[in-house]
C-alpha cells in the first residue's frame, strides 16, 4: 500500500468497457478501483473536479488500482 500526497490529475481515460476508468496522477495512468461501479464512478467524478479546479489529490494505489482519494 502506497499513498501519493498533493499530486495533480494531469488526464483521465476512459473507454466504452465496464468500469475502465484511469487517471494520470503522478507520472503514471493509475486505474480506478472497478470492483464496483459505484467506485469507479465515484473516483471519476472525484478526479475530474481535482482535474477542473487543479486540486490535489492524495491517493492510496494498491497493485497499480486507486483505493481512495482526497481532494483538497
Amino acid at each position: 500500500m502506497a499513498w501519493l500526497s498533493s499530486k495533480k490529475v494531469s488526464a483521465l481515460w476512459s473507454n466504452h468497457e465496464r468500469s475502465n476508468v484511469w487517471g494520470w496522477i503522478d507520472g503514471a495512468w493509475r486505474k480506478f478501483e472497478d470492483n464496483h461501479d459505484d467506485a469507479c464512478t465515484n473516483f471519476t467524478i472525484l478526479a475530474a473536479h481535482a482535474k477542473d479546479g487543479n486540486r490535489n489529490v492524495d491517493v492510496r494505489v494498491e497493485s497499480g488500482r486507486v483505493k481512495e482519494m482526497y481532494v483538497w
